[in-house]
């Protein structure tokens, strides 16, 4: 059986507290050797919240590639749990140099933009940014702390980010879902049935809670937006397995990932583009029609120029389209789409 079709439903322990962050310590007393996977900024934000701690920190920065996990094994010595601190970058990379040297991990996200604390697999590109593949591992994290004052200080694009990425679970499970020859598992239904969910809780309270942050005043759809982002999200596929991890949108996401203008883009914003070209290709123009306020109001691309992609627009088309076609993409679990029917998608959304 491949590891994706088994079903994980999440953090083997989570934790969503004010000033979780700050215990820590303490719920690590049963390890020897801690150590922490941390990017510059990620890690200043957390020792300004919580205070420095005393062991050691590895700084990650790129991608999360193979050779920056190598360089997280090497450096992490003899440690027996990695503790990730950070966006969803830095946490793949710290499930997947602990799931190499077969030891713990923990999630502390710094920001609310993916539910990587929560999902135990990593996604994996090469130094440049270009996708590569998707690894899953052997352990699910060992505690997962969502802290919502840590994530309230977090930068906004990042949570906006987060939602664009979070509402795809519902228009890529259902797609893939609706397509499906073979019987679905009760399990599978249950990962759509949380993506509905999701997309109904985010289509509600995402607004909400993004006045807070801009506020700076912690609030319940802020939370429930978070954790909507960084937990629930995560048994989407946690449960569905391929039928409810990803298709349409991730493959136009990574796709994009090849093009050098989208670089700069975070992951949220370009899948959030990519649930728009999915609904083009299925031509489901009223759906589109419907979320467009939405994304207006979250500042989310709705053309190749809000992805920075302003010439040369015809190659960025034909790029897009040949990528998210390859046979491993996972385009192809919606149906049979070739190359020109990815482009003419995106064309429509031009008009």
């Amino acid at each position: 059986m491949k590891p994706e079709d088994i079903v994980r439903s999440g953090p083997n322990q989570y934790i969503c507290k004010e000033g979780i962050a700050k215990e820590l310590p303490g719920l690590l007393e049963v390890f020897r050797k801690p150590v922490i996977v941390s990017g510059i900024k990620s890690y200043q934000a957390f020792a300004d919240y919580s205070g420095h701690s005393s062991w050691d920190v590895i700084q990650h920065k790129g991608y999360c590639s193979p050779e920056s996990v190598r360089q997280i094994c090497d450096q992490a010595g003899d440690a027996d749990v990695i503790i990730g601190i950070g966006g969803g970058t830095v946490l793949d990379a710290a499930k997947a140099a602990a799931d190499l040297l077969d030891i713990e991990v923990v999630m502390v996200p710094s920001i609310a933009g993916t539910c990587a604390a929560s999902a135990p697999l990593s996604v994996i590109y090469d130094d440049s940014g270009n996708f590569i593949r998707v690894d899953y591992h052997k352990r699910s994290s060992y505690v997962t702390l969502v802290d919502p004052l840590l994530l309230l200080s977090s930068p906004i694009e990042y949570f906006k980010s987060g939602i664009g990425d979070t509402l795809a679970k519902w228009y890529e499970a259902e797609a893939v879902i609706r397509n499906t020859e073979n019987t679905v598992s009760l399990m599978a239904q249950t990962g759509l049935r949380q993506a509905v969910y999701i997309r109904d809780m985010l289509l509600q309270y995402s607004g909400q809670a993004v006045e807070s942050m801009e506020k700076g005043e912690l609030s319940v759809p802020f939370i429930h937006t978070a954790e909507t982002i960084i937990t629930l999200a995560g048994t989407v596929g946690g449960y569905g397995g391929r039928l409810c991890r990803m298709a349409g949108a991730h493959a136009v996401h990574n796709g994009l990932s090849f093009i050098e203008e989208t670089h700069q883009v975070l992951h949220g914003q370009k899948v959030a583009y990519g649930i728009l070209v999915q609904l083009a290709l299925e031509e489901r123009r009223n759906e589109i029609q419907e979320l467009i306020p939405f994304y207006r109001r979250l500042g989310f691309p709705v053309r190749l120029s809000g992805l920075g992609i302003d010439n040369n627009q015809e190659e960025a088309k034909r790029q897009i389209a040949a990528h998210a076609c390859k046979a491993e993409e996972s385009l192809c679990l919606m149906g049979d789409y070739g190359e020109q029917d990815v482009a003419a998608a995106i064309e429509s959304l031009e008009l």
